[in-house]
């Protein structure tokens, strides 16, 4: 998968739910199950 360039960037912080993108409730893991199962980069986002 070719990377996506974006003009935002996400902040990782580290909360009780693991790493999270900030101000979300999104995990990363939450964002590689999306990835596994080939979701297209504009609907992960």
């Amino acid at each position: 998968m070719a990377p996506v360039s974006n003009s935002k960037t996400a902040i990782i912080i580290r909360t009780e739910w693991g790493l999270t993108i900030a101000a979300t409730r999104i995990t990363l893991y939450d964002v590689m199950d999306y990835v596994t199962a080939q979701y297209p980069p504009k609907l992960i986002g």
